[in-house]
């Protein structure tokens, strides 16, 4: 009896999942969405992706840009002289800014002569010459003025820029970089 038993239960079973299979809801579309995966499953890789490439950056201050940056620095007070009023005026050899000097004897003029150079991407400020009353400055005055332009001019360029080139036209400071 039990050799019977065994083939009617597997012709039962085969019975069972025939039935299943034909009485079996149809398949019914499924959105494409995430596919789940074992914990077990081999990590898959990160498709690459490309680096952004870099965009050019480029800047245009007219004389009035600059006064207008340079305005907010003043008035200030160096080795006793305040100075305010600063006229910015670019030239093909060099940024000029003339400014108004009072000192003890009165008032005259903070003449200064200067150079935006690039330095490790950024822009930096050589001060070539400043005269007061038509006198030079110390080398410790031009350094405190080189300072305070280049704080004034810092902002003007973000800060992930990488400065490439300044150039100088009568009237007009370029500056051109990447970011």
């Amino acid at each position: 009896m039990q050799r019977l038993i065994f083939p009617v239960a597997v012709i039962a079973l085969a019975v069972a999942l025939v039935r299943g299979a034909v009485v079996a809801p149809a398949p019914t579309a499924v959105a494409p969405g995430p596919v789940a995966r074992p914990a077990a499953s081999a990590p898959v890789a990160a498709a690459p992706v490309a680096s952004p490439r870099p965009e050019t950056f480029t800047l245009s201050l007219t004389d009035a840009d600059l006064t207008r940056a340079a305005t907010s620095a003043f008035p200030q007070t160096v080795s006793g002289v305040t100075v305010s009023d600063p006229v910015v005026r670019v030239q093909p050899n060099g940024v000029r800014l003339v400014a108004t000097a009072k000192v003890l004897f009165g008032t005259t003029q903070l003449v200064l002569m200067a150079t935006p150079v690039v330095r490790d991407g950024g822009i930096d400020v050589r001060v070539d010459s400043a005269t007061l009353a038509g006198i030079g400055v110390p080398d410790s005055t031009k350094a405190q003025i080189a300072d305070t332009m280049r704080r004034t001019v810092s902002p003007l360029v973000p800060a992930n820029v990488r400065v490439g080139t300044v150039t100088l036209t009568a009237g007009n400071l370029s500056v051109v970089g990447v970011n």
